[in-house]
């Protein structure tokens, strides 16, 4: 498994959810952020690796749909 991977997706579908104006795309790239997430913590927690629970810390979503006008 490509951690590294998994991370550059996950950060680049949070940039996606970030730049759109659009509320649908916003939420269908939190989703995909958090089955990326989801990935990394299941391989972190299968190899006992340590930084498995600060990973689950910070994969929580903020509230970015507050700071930012929707259209659609």
């Amino acid at each position: 498994m490509d951690l590294n991977d998994l991370y550059s997706q996950h950060q680049l579908s949070l940039m996606r959810a970030d730049a759109t104006p659009s509320r649908l795309a916003r939420t269908k790239h939190f989703a995909t952020a958090g089955a990326f997430a989801n990935k990394v913590l299941a391989y972190q927690r299968s190899i006992g690796a340590a930084a498995s629970g600060g990973w689950l810390r910070s994969r929580e979503t903020p509230d970015w749909s507050a700071a930012k006008p929707m259209t659609k």
